[in-house]
């Protein structure tokens, strides 16, 4: 099975904590990229698509709480679980200073409460199996080269309950014409008509600042493989998305005739997964309950707990300690912590 290279690791790292500069202090580092105040606008829709999907699937029935939001960035999406719709829950990402920009935008937008922040490697969640009634994700699960590792570790960590992502790109047909010279989300590019920058994605390469930093963007998944990888779960409900939206159609568990346009015209994917309660452990109460200590548990495969101690996460067991930095936890296993946060590995 490919994963992220540790130069992806580090491209992603970079490339996050430019953004992090720019969308908190309004300097351009990414001359093609959102300034602050498209940025803070593009929040506000995040965060009010957030409340409407995630508040429909609470009126449906589904625990949300507590919760692990992965690739969680600044945390605009779990700010609004934790502050309008009751939840607990831990925000996780490889980015620490995406996740220590949640404090400014916990002020910009009035949302005071903050998630359990934890910087750290999804292909390891330093976190108990059968812990969490509600995973999810936005705009995520793309950026690794297959998707079945992934979701297996979301499937180790999700208790009896639901798995939710959404906004993830699937295969498009294309002929490919030319090369883009301007990138996705220059201002020049965003300023030309929608239609004709829809009909570009059929026949150009596109070009931006992620794939640029070493980024994985795998917009190439084919529906069979999301279909597949949901698999892992007790069931899936998945739907397919074309041209921005307009056409849509409930895949379910398995491709159908009624998916054929769908299938030629590629687009987003998302999907609601379920495991039915397991025996092993009861879910956690407290976030704070589900943090283990990567050490141990990519070494050995044992879970054993960190507790604070002295500002820090501590192993009982190995004895390896973990530094709490502006609020957010690190728990990234010692060797990779040092090759891609140098600067903190030795606080």
């Amino acid at each position: 099975m490919q994963s992220q290279t540790l130069s992806n690791l580090r491209g992603e790292i970079e490339f996050r904590r430019k953004l992090a500069e720019q969308h908190v202090t309004g300097r351009m580092l990414l001359p093609d990229y959102y300034g602050k105040d498209a940025h803070d606008a593009i929040l506000r829709e995040r965060m009010a698509t957030t409340a409407r999907e995630l508040g429909a699937l609470q009126g449906r029935g589904v625990r949300l709480a507590p919760f692990l939001e992965l690739g969680a960035e600044r945390g605009q999406r779990s700010l609004v679980l934790v502050n309008d719709l009751g939840a607990e829950g831990i925000a996780a990402d490889i980015s620490f200073d995406q996740l220590q920009t949640a404090e400014h935008f916990a002020r910009l937008f009035g949302k005071p409460k903050l998630p359990l922040r934890v910087c750290c490697d999804v292909n390891h969640l330093p976190l108990r199996s059968h812990a969490f009634p509600f995973v999810f994700c936005y705009e995520f699960l793309h950026h690794f080269p297959e998707l079945t590792p992934v979701v297996r570790e979301i499937r180790r960590v999700l208790a009896g309950g639901h798995f939710f992502f959404n906004e993830e790109p699937y295969h498009r047909p294309k002929l490919v014409l030319y090369r883009q010279r301007q990138k996705v989300y220059a201002g020049s590019v965003l300023q030309r008509n929608k239609a004709l920058r829809l009909l570009a994605k059929f026949f150009t390469e596109e070009r931006c600042d992620e794939r640029e930093h070493g980024i994985v963007e795998n917009h190439d998944i084919p529906l069979r493989a999301w279909l597949a990888a949901c698999r892992v779960f007790d069931g899936s409900d998945l739907t397919a998305a074309s041209l921005e939206g307009r056409i849509r159609s409930h895949l379910g568990d398995r491709l159908g005739p009624r998916n054929l346009l769908n299938l030629l015209l590629g687009g987003g994917v998302s999907g609601l997964c379920t495991k039915h309660p397991s025996t092993a452990e009861p879910p956690v109460l407290q976030p704070m309950d589900a943090l283990l200590c990567p050490d141990c548990l990519t070494k050995t495969q044992a879970e054993h707990p960190v507790q604070p101690d002295a500002g820090r996460l501590r192993c009982a067991v190995c004895d390896a300690s973990f530094p709490q930095v502006e609020g957010v936890y690190f728990l990234l296993p010692t060797a990779l912590f040092r090759e891609l946060y140098p600067a903190y590995a030795g606080q």
